[in-house]
């Protein structure tokens, strides 16, 4: 079929599930794939479920996506969200170029989220170095249902081809709740 064909061209459904019903469906590129998510080091809980992907080239371009359960919907307020995105994004500041948390709006699944972009001081001008990356973006999106998502998007191209596919694949962002029909 041909939609089958467009739809194979423009990536792939992924779907996390989450527990009691609901799940998280996002579309990945074709150029990327699902990765090991990063181990918590020892004594640390696991607070929610955490993915990465990463291009299948190996660019130095992953994604992380942490799927946070929350108690209420104190975060459906921009205000809340806003204050909590201030808070967590004050760690990358320091030895950021910016030197200062400076958030903006987005869309996410429909939905409006925060993002604050921080560029490595020690690696401007210098070469790649896998793993090392010279810029992230720290994402933080309450979808509704009591889940929070909070990504980063790291980079040592802000402005290339894998970084621009991360934040499509964090804007294809819904929440399937047990009623729904896909």
């Amino acid at each position: 079929s041909v939609l089958l064909g467009l739809l194979a061209g423009a990536g792939f459904a992924e779907k996390i599930e989450l527990g009691p019903g609901k799940t998280l469906l996002l579309t990945l590129p074709p150029a990327w794939t699902a990765t090991e998510a990063p181990a918590r080091p020892p004594g640390f809980p696991e607070l929610g479920r955490s993915v990465r992907y990463a291009t299948r080239s190996g660019s130095n371009d992953p994604v992380l996506i942490t799927v946070l359960p929350v108690p209420d919907d104190r975060f459906s307020d921009p205000e809340n969200l806003r204050a909590v995105a201030e808070i967590a994004a004050q760690q990358f500041v320091t030895g950021s170029v910016e030197g200062k948390v400076s958030l903006k709006e987005a869309k996410f699944g429909g939905t409006a989220g925060f993002t604050a972009t921080f560029t490595d001081a020690r690696l401007v001008g210098k070469p790649s170095i896998k793993e090392d990356y010279k810029a992230m973006t720290a994402c933080f999106i309450y979808l509704g249902e009591r889940i929070m998502v909070t990504a980063t998007i790291f980079t040592d191209e802000i402005d290339g081809k894998a970084y621009t596919e991360a934040l499509r694949i964090l804007k294809s962002m819904s929440l399937q709740l047990p009623d729904d029909k896909i």
